[in-house]
């Protein structure tokens, strides 16, 4: 697999996950339990969304 090929596969993990409606759910409860006001989430959700989906990349590809 090229470079290319895996920053692309990689990115589209990511972009699956950050469009799911239950990832962002998910990411939403964990929000509200780390004390994320509605107003940050609201300002910062696309970062927070691709943090937390990496995040999740990143075990599946150390559990794999």
């Amino acid at each position: 697999m090229t470079t290319q090929v895996t920053i692309e596969s990689e990115l589209k993990r990511r972009m699956d996950l950050v469009e799911n409606p239950d990832f962002r759910k998910s990411c939403v409860e964990i929000a509200k339990k780390l004390g994320i006001s509605a107003k940050d989430w609201n300002e910062n959700k696309g970062l927070l969304l691709m943090m937390w989906a990496n995040e999740v990349c990143r075990m599946e590809n150390e559990n794999n």
